[in-house]
């Protein structure tokens, strides 16, 4: 088993609706792209989560979440901003 990959090999394991496992602070999350809804299915079926429960959602800034999040008020936006990146 392969466990160290570079990043061309992560992005077309992404591209071609794989899942990833890539290391956080504390544990390792699985992860695919978020657009490829078999890919999604997938990720559930190996984590053995109902998607009723959802996902956590990775982005690098706010405009990646326009896709998955109903519109924001500038409050709400406003409050995000301040908080991010996240601890």
């Amino acid at each position: 088993m392969k466990l160290s990959y570079s990043i061309d090999e992560a992005v077309a394991t992404i591209r071609s609706g794989g899942i990833l496992a890539y290391p956080t602070e504390a544990v390792f999350g699985l992860g695919c792209d978020p657009q490829n809804l078999s890919a999604v299915q997938r990720l559930l079926g190996a984590k053995q989560r109902p998607a009723d429960k959802g996902l956590i959602l990775l982005a690098a800034n706010i405009h990646q979440l326009g896709d998955f999040v109903p519109p924001l008020s500038e409050e709400i936006k406003q409050r995000i901003l301040d908080s991010w990146p996240g601890p």
